[in-house]
């Protein structure tokens, strides 16, 4: 009986850790929420780009850890607004995949899965 009391509480401990080992990461100042970018794109005319993650996407980490990099988001922001949403839960469009970025006008979104940080750049028209 003790066994399975045991091996219930590694369990769920596992299972905690997994769903929240990436929540403690934060991504730097120049990403905005898509609210804020939604209407910031209505002032300027310019265009999103929303990076959707997940928390046990290991991919997904490294691109956050890309984005950290000096001057990477200089570059994405010179064109797009850019969007980090951390929960598939609040996406603004449906999900199947991780990572998966987005570019174009709130009304109108290209969704694209890229696994390196070259073949978005250059998907992106920033390289």
């Amino acid at each position: 009986m003790r066994y399975s009391y045991f091996i219930v509480l590694v369990a769920l401990i596992g299972i905690f850790v997994l769903a929240f080992q990436n929540y403690g990461e934060e991504m730097n100042s120049a990403w905005m929420s898509y609210e804020e970018a939604v209407n910031e794109s209505n002032k300027t005319g310019k265009m999103l780009f929303i990076f959707i993650s997940s928390p046990t996407c290991p991919i997904c980490k490294e691109f956050r850890e890309f984005f950290s990099k000096e001057g990477v988001m200089d570059k994405i922001s010179t064109k797009y607004l850019p969007v980090y949403i951390k929960d598939p839960a609040y996406s603004p469009v449906p999900v199947n995949s991780f990572p998966t970025f987005c570019i174009g006008y709130p009304e109108n979104l290209n969704c694209f899965q890229s696994y390196s940080e070259e073949m978005l750049l250059k998907k992106i028209g920033v390289s």
